[in-house]
């Protein structure tokens, strides 16, 4: 799907790991980040979705964080990606909660076993944190590895799915 000339709807709201940013398309979730400032957050989602009609609705990004992070509601997702990205997005997607991988072994498990690099790529361009679980993939030597929100805001995320953070 083309994302120019729609309508996305986005909106700011707490989580258990900071201030995160919501966008949405028709109740489909296409943007999910964590940050530490507003301004330069905006700036970002309005760079990606230049030429679309932008509307601000906090009160619905709140609800859907409630969804995503109190009621652990599985949400619909509306993702531009390449195949490449979409089939590691996939991928992620199967890893259980409360358990991690490594690159290799998703590069693998996409049929593509000397991709990592490319993988660590895909995984680091997921739009919607949290929902598409790249927090759970490390290096191979057990290290959290990088996280694009910050590799203090990946280990809150996966002590939240051990159930350390309430």
């Amino acid at each position: 799907m083309s994302m120019a000339g729609i309508e996305i709807s986005y909106g700011f709201a707490k989580s258990p790991f900071g201030h995160c940013f919501i966008a949405w398309i028709d109740n489909k979730i296409c943007q999910l980040s964590f940050f530490d400032n507003d301004e330069y957050e905006m700036e970002l989602f309005a760079e990606k979705f230049k030429g679309n009609k932008l509307i601000q609705n906090d009160r619905k990004a709140v609800d859907f964080a409630q969804q995503i992070f109190e009621k652990n509601d599985r949400l619909h997702l509306q993702l531009d990606g390449t195949e490449f990205q979409q089939k590691v997005w996939d991928a992620l997607l199967e890893i259980p909660a409360n358990t991690t991988t490594t690159y290799a072994d998703i590069a693998k498990k996409i049929g593509k076993p000397k991709a990592v690099r490319a993988v660590g790529t895909a995984v680091g361009a997921n739009p919607v944190a949290y929902l598409i679980p790249c927090h759970r993939v490390i290096r191979t030597d057990g290290t959290l590895g990088g996280y694009r929100w910050g590799l203090e805001v990946k280990k809150r995320m996966l002590d939240f799915e051990k159930g350390i953070i309430p």
